[in-house]
């Protein structure tokens, strides 16, 4: 049995380390984990509740339109439309957030599921811990995917949202510049919760199967799912760091 050269020492208190560990860890701990019989896939499968069909919390709120001018736009003067344009950005940010949030459970809980399997195999879990992690994530697991996918079901990104507008002040074209900064980190960080999603939903899916018999080798399933998870994991997690860093749109 080929044993890795050096295993981290525990996780440090930062999230984003531990999120690391992960992604160091998992590539050179798959045979390690396959060789030495630490996979606790029955448990997963008596723990596993039926898949159901599909937080990071919203830092901006559904904004109102007050104060917005109304009328055709040909009839509006420049500083009127760049008000008009920044409630619609305004509004455009603060749900394309509200989707972001939705996905905020089930990409903590995967990424508690992963990060399972990857202590049991560095010997920092017990077999009982290890079960129970993945009661608790699995047992959330529908109700995450269903959540998510309602959210994502109801908001159609506006094109040219938070775009420039000539005519528009000194003070809204800054404004503008500001959120529309804001909602392209909001769309990056949604593009990859929507990987993790979709990872989370595939092995709630694996489960099911398998509960039925129509996984041959389920072991190798999962160890192959839990090798291949943190890559997109740890996209999400560098694209919302990013987004705790941009400024949110002004109000």
């Amino acid at each position: 049995m080929v044993r890795p050269r050096r295993a981290l020492e525990a996780p440090p208190p930062s999230p984003l380390m531990r999120r690391v560990v992960i992604l160091c860890t998992v590539p050179l701990l798959v045979l390690a984990a396959a060789g030495a019989g630490l996979f606790v896939w029955n448990s997963q499968q008596q723990q596993a509740g039926p898949a159901e069909p599909g937080a990071v919390p919203s830092t901006s709120s559904t904004p109102s339109t007050d104060g917005a001018p109304s009328g055709d736009a040909s009839e509006l003067t420049g500083e009127q439309q760049a008000a008009k344009a920044i409630s619609s950005c305004r509004r455009e940010v603060a749900l394309a957030e509200s989707v972001l949030g939705a996905a905020g459970d089930g990409t903590g809980h995967w990424r508690e599921h992963v990060q399972a399997q990857t202590d049991l195999t560095l010997g920092r879990n017990t077999d009982a811990q290890t079960k129970a992690i993945f009661k608790r994530s699995k047992l959330a697991g529908p109700s995450d995917v269903a959540k998510y996918q309602t959210a994502k079901a109801g908001y159609k990104a506006e094109s040219g949202a938070c775009k420039a507008v000539k005519g528009a002040d000194e003070e809204q074209t800054d404004h503008l510049a500001v959120c529309r900064a804001r909602l392209d980190k909001v769309t990056s960080a949604l593009t990859n919760a929507d990987l993790v999603m979709k990872d989370w939903s595939n092995h709630l899916a694996d489960m099911r199967k398998s509960a039925g018999g129509e996984v041959h080798d389920a072991q190798a399933v999962w160890l192959d799912t839990w090798r291949k998870a943190p890559p997109n994991l740890e996209k999400y997690a560098a694209a919302m760091d990013t987004l705790a860093k941009t400024k949110s749109c002004p109000r």
